[in-house]
């Protein structure tokens, strides 16, 4: 019984890394070149935020902090910075999921939206006390403001592939 359980985690890890690697090429191959308003979608943000909402807080930010890392990997400014915003950003929208005791792809969609705002705000809070210049940004609002509109647009393809990647068969009763 313990090594289904272990190959059932493996699993989980399994499909979870695919989908943030495919979220990754994604990223950089088609959605940096996208842009409105000169804001491109933060599609890994948005998989950090769906897992959050599919699986609660605890693997919102362990998958939000992963997919951070990946996304300092092409950045320029402090490695880490994005990880730690990303993070706390899905540990509290997994936090506002988990209290929902009703949910529809409405409510889905503006936990994204909240999501992408959050983790935009707390990444230019940090760079800020870290010594960047985010908070100057004349058009953090417009950024913050594009990348919630983004995750809300992205959240009916994003929840279900989060979904798809955490099941669990000790969790599939639970959710």
């Amino acid at each position: 019984m313990g090594a289904l359980l272990v190959s059932e985690e493996l699993k989980v890890v399994a499909r979870t890394a695919l989908v943030l690697f495919g979220a990754y090429v994604l990223q950089l191959g088609l959605f940096d070149d996208l842009r409105l308003f000169s804001v491109h979608p933060e599609v890994l943000l948005a998989i950090g935020s769906g897992t959050a909402i599919a699986w609660g807080a605890e693997r919102g930010a362990v998958v939000g902090f992963a997919a951070g890392l990946l996304a300092d990997l092409s950045l320029s400014g402090r490695f880490g910075l994005t990880a730690l915003a990303w993070g706390v950003t899905c540990y509290g929208i997994g936090l506002l999921s988990e209290g929902l005791a009703r949910r529809s792809r409405l409510v889905d969609a503006v936990l994204m939206a909240v999501g992408g705002a959050g983790g935009v705000a707390a990444y230019a809070v940090i760079a800020a006390l870290f010594g960047e210049s985010t908070l100057g940004d004349d058009a953090l609002f417009v950024i913050i403001g594009m990348v919630a509109a983004w995750s809300m647009v992205l959240s009916p393809l994003v929840v279900p592939v989060c979904r798809w990647a955490g099941q669990h068969p000790e969790l599939r009763a639970a959710r």
